[in-house]
């Protein structure tokens, strides 16, 4: 998140005033109430229908098979004079009497999409290995907070693929009381359902801020393994492919910002309909709980933006796996 905007270099006067006295239920009719032992939150849905993103998550595979260094002992160096004298994948190595167990090795794991053990490899990243997962596996996930560490998470941000469409559920905690409904159902709903986050930047933010409230609330971490410190605030059991770090390794040096808005306009030539900068989340929301209905196109604009978060991240994801 970028912190140095303020309401002297952003005006939020247009914002406030468009929806003022309007509640958040009336501006967002695409909402439900849920409900849960913990109390209740919004969510608000939307199934994207005519969404123009065709993940085809097999491309990584084809990648890590013309990846040669994936085998011990060959480096880039050595890669290049095989593939000058045509071993061109793994399967080619198959023959070759230096590195054929080896190439075996690795190949029985992608038969068999062991991702945690081809993940061991220094030559595979998180991306490498999306192959292993069903499109329904997959859960987009970003947050919104109130600003500094420890402070409650407001809004989470959820996209996943359903029955071949893309769908957006922007959980939203109308008062702060509400986080903690929000959060135990991300951690008995949302959870438990799929194998793989994709996030932008969430290794660094997303997640483990999550493991952090997590813990505030319910004393544990359902992201980490049973035989791990039961206070590790990470995630080890849910695989995590962060388009951050694969857009900076990807295209270093091709960009002078890598922030998911840069990375919109740049490889998706796409500029995003609402205008608040992630740094004024935290304000606008206070500013919305001082007074909601005079304040409620603040909320409106910061669900737009968590919405064009989780928009834009299986696109750029599709981008990478086709570059």
């Amino acid at each position: 998140m970028d912190y140095y905007y303020n309401f002297e270099t952003f005006d939020i006067t247009h914002l406030a005033e468009q929806y003022k006295d309007k509640k958040i239920e009336d501006v967002f009719r695409n909402h439900e109430i849920v409900r849960n032992p913990m109390g209740q939150f919004m969510e608000i849905i939307w199934k994207e229908e005519a969404f123009q993103c065709d993940l085809n998550l097999s491309f990584s595979k084809k990648k890590i098979l013309r990846n040669l260094k994936t085998v011990y002992y060959i480096g880039e160096k050595l890669e290049r004079h095989l593939n000058r004298k045509g071993v061109k994948s793994l399967y080619d190595l198959k023959i070759n009497l230096k590195y054929n167990l080896s190439a075996h090795r690795v190949l029985d794991l992608i038969e068999n999409k062991e991702y945690r053990s081809l993940c061991r490899n220094k030559n595979i990243y998180d991306l490498d290995v999306a192959f292993c997962f069903d499109l329904e596996e997959l859960l987009f996930l970003d947050i919104e907070t109130l600003g500094l560490y420890d402070s409650p998470i407001v809004m989470i941000g959820l996209g996943y693929f359903k029955n071949n469409t893309f769908e957006i559920h922007i959980l939203f905690a109308r008062d702060l009381e509400e986080e903690i409904a929000m959060c135990e159902h991300l951690k008995t709903e949302i959870l438990p359902k799929y194998k793989c986050f994709i996030t932008y930047n969430g290794k660094s933010f997303d997640i483990p801020y999550i493991a952090n409230r997590l813990m505030y609330y319910f004393d544990e971490n359902p992201m980490i393994s049973d035989e791990e410190e039961p206070y590790e605030r990470f995630n080890s059991k849910i695989h995590h492919i962060d388009l951050y770090h694969n857009c900076r390794r990807k295209y270093k040096g091709s960009f002078e910002n890598y922030t998911l808005t840069d990375m919109e306009l740049k490889l998706l030539n796409m500029k995003r309909e609402n205008e608040l900068p992630s740094g004024l989340v935290g304000l606008c929301y206070k500013k919305y709980l001082e007074s909601p209905l005079r304040y409620v196109g603040l909320v409106k604009e910061i669900i737009d933006h968590n919405y064009w978060d989780i928009y834009s991240m299986p696109l750029i994801f599709q981008k990478l796996l086709e570059d």
